[in-house]
């Protein structure tokens, strides 16, 4: 019988194996998506049915030999776990975002589904013994020009699908590699708490990425001020600075005149904390932005932030952010849903103290 926390623990490492998996696949990494599965691991991905292995040798071949791919992301969401006997099943939402130049161009992919994976313990690791890939809806579009520059945000933090993407000089991940463990691993033993402090950690660094997503959605600059340690450093797009002037200064975190942006909505997904030792880390995590544009155009990127975090006084907040751009489209403002029942009382999302949120918080917290 296993008790709560080893429970946890081994959810923990689950999830972060899902997210390396997803991330080895965005950096087409064949030996990393080998690392997440033992060699007699099976695969059923609609298109493909048969040893994981064989499915990962043909994605090779196709990356040589088929339509070029630009770009890939693998947003997660929704996991739920039952523990069967030694193995682990687990159901994963996930969507996927995936642009190729085909005959037709550069063309956008979008796709929803779950993964139905089986886990299994593998010489002191869990690793993914079976998946079966559900599709539950897509989308097929032409490609648009991405909402950045061309040539103005610094090569540094474009998201590339090989060895040069940022990750590998910011982060402390190797191409083909499994990140470690940490000392205890799944196997924890006496009194827990190493296992609980671990969990602790990475539950208050995440909160705070959520309250920085918070903070821009609602431009609330105070809030976003709170993520940060004094002296805090930001690269985003063409700003490369402090992040305290990022927020109040180079970003329209603080409402002011000629804003381009009417609404802001960011969804974080994939964390992956890498706890370098008691009092830092580092944090690779997913992002898609939809933001709604002054000019009539809707804007959706995807993206991760790679974000050092430290421990100051018991207070975990971030010290270095690179926001690395992957994939986006601008397309023109449609009709909305909830033109259709006019006169309802919907509530509506705000920049702004009228934002309903704040009817049950306070800003800046």
């Amino acid at each position: 019988m296993i008790d709560h926390i080893p429970q946890y623990a081994i959810k923990q490492e689950i999830l972060n194996l899902l997210s390396v998996r997803a991330s080895a696949a965005d950096r087409f990494d064949p030996d990393l998506m080998r690392a997440c599965h033992p060699p007699d691991a099976t695969d059923n991905h609609g298109t493909f049915r048969g040893r994981m292995y064989d499915f990962i040798a043909n994605l090779e071949k196709q990356q040589n030999d088929g339509p070029r791919c630009l770009s890939k992301l693998h947003v997660l969401g929704n996991a739920l776990f039952d523990f069967k006997g030694d193995d682990v099943f687990v159901e994963t939402y996930h969507v996927a975002h995936e642009t190729f130049v085909d005959e037709k161009g550069p063309t956008d992919y979008r796709i929803g589904g779950r993964y139905l994976d089986t886990f299994r313990q593998i010489t002191g690791r869990w690793l993914i013994q079976h998946r079966d890939i559900v599709y539950d809806w897509s989308r097929i579009d032409a490609a648009t020009p991405h909402v950045w520059r061309p040539n103005i945000i610094p090569d540094a933090l474009l998201g590339k699908r090989s060895a040069d993407d940022p990750r590998y000089a910011f982060g402390r991940s190797e191409r083909g590699m499994l990140p470690g463990l940490s000392p205890h691993g799944t196997r924890v033993k006496g009194n827990n708490m190493d296992a609980i402090q671990q969990l602790l950690d990475k539950q208050a660094i995440s909160e705070v990425l959520y309250r920085r997503a918070r903070a821009g959605d609602r431009a609330d600059a105070e809030l976003a001020h709170t993520c940060y340690h004094p002296g805090a450093t930001e690269r985003h797009g063409e700003f490369d600075g402090l992040a305290t002037d990022f927020i109040d200064k180079a970003s329209f975190t603080c409402p002011r005149p000629g804003s381009p942006i009417k609404g802001m909505f960011h969804f974080l997904s994939n964390i992956l904390v890498d706890l370098t030792d008691d009092d830092n880390a580092f944090v690779e995590s997913y992002h898609v932005a939809w933001v709604q544009m002054t000019d009539g155009n809707d804007a959706v990127i995807g993206g991760r932030y790679f974000d050092r975090f430290g421990r100051r006084e018991g207070r975990w907040a971030i010290t270095h952010r690179d926001v690395i751009f992957d994939w986006s489209r601008v397309e023109p403002e449609t009709a909305k849903f909830w033109d259709k029942h006019p006169a309802k009382p919907f509530l509506f999302g705000h920049r702004g103290e009228s934002d309903p949120l704040y009817t049950y918080v306070t800003r800046g917290t």
